[in-house]
């Protein structure tokens, strides 16, 4: 069930935002459910596309947590966490690569720095971070491992991945202290384990792990991530896009009437790239 609001009114330095598309992403679910903790009523949504309504420019942004999000017609995006949207890019694929985009950007290129001839190893590689992460990796030169499952190996390597390791099946802690960097994006044991995969000085860069027991080594680099929106950092991500050296991998669209089919599947944790609302 939808309800009207009043349209947004953007301050100075605001954008308002007449969204085409919007991204569902992992926190979007536990907002709903009360574990993560917002005032309410709030409207959904960290990252969307659409049309600047003060220029008409094709725009896409990342909206503050703190207020009302892109789960609507229309949204107030603050101008420097926005960017405009090349032709070559669709509205859902510029959605897509705001929230997910940033958290295999930041990690991968600022906090890790990874580079040509390393190894990378990339947890859940099939997910809507993972599968833009082996990819983003992979354009920096490195060979990348990935975990998944066995109905999603093809589709990873597909994506760029080097190997993939069922994480059903094998322990990949078992392949020893090979890699030069990991990102998880599980935490939790996965995160503790991490560090045995590490060489000494590597690099074990980490999107909210929250670990139960934090990684003990004392050789490597335990880097955490500030998913934060910059314009540079997601006008880097669509001229990637533009120019196909980056694919937006899209599980599932769903009209914004169905968002909560959209959240349910988001909190399957079985969806394959990313999903999204089509707002209009």
């Amino acid at each position: 069930m939808l309800d009207d609001l009043p349209r947004p009114t953007p301050a100075a330095g605001e954008v308002l935002v007449k969204v085409v598309a919007a991204s569902v992403n992992p926190i979007d679910w536990k907002m709903r459910e009360g574990l993560v903790r917002v005032d309410l009523p709030r409207v959904l949504g960290r990252d969307g596309a659409g049309w600047d309504e003060s220029s008409g420019v094709r725009t896409m942004g990342v909206g503050a947590a703190t207020r009302d999000g892109t789960h609507a017609e229309y949204a107030i995006i603050a101008r420097d966490a926005s960017a405009a949207v090349p032709d070559e890019v669709s509205f859902e694929e510029a959605a897509a690569l705001g929230i997910a985009g940033l958290s295999a950007w930041i990690p991968l290129v600022e906090n890790a720095n990874v580079s040509a001839g390393q190894r990378v190893l990339i947890h859940a590689g099939a997910g809507g971070v993972g599968s833009l992460a082996i990819q983003i990796a992979g354009l920096r030169g490195a060979e990348v491992w990935t975990t998944c499952s066995a109905a999603n190996a093809d589709w990873c390597r597909a994506l760029g991945a080097y190997r993939t390791i069922d994480y059903t099946r094998e322990d990949f802690a078992a392949v020893g202290p090979v890699f030069d960097a990991v990102l998880d994006t599980v935490g939790g044991d996965v995160h503790r384990r991490s560090g045995e995969v590490l060489k000494p000085g590597g690099a074990l860069t980490f999107l909210n792990a929250a670990p139960a027991q934090p990684c003990a080594r004392q050789d490597i680099r335990v880097l955490p991530t500030l998913v934060r929106a910059t314009g540079e950092r997601l006008a880097a991500l669509l001229q990637l896009a533009a120019k196909k050296q980056l694919r937006v991998p899209i599980e599932a669209r769903f009209p914004l009437e169905r968002a909560l089919e959209a959240y349910e599947l988001s909190r399957s944790g079985h969806a394959r790239g990313k999903i999204i609302l089509e707002v209009s």
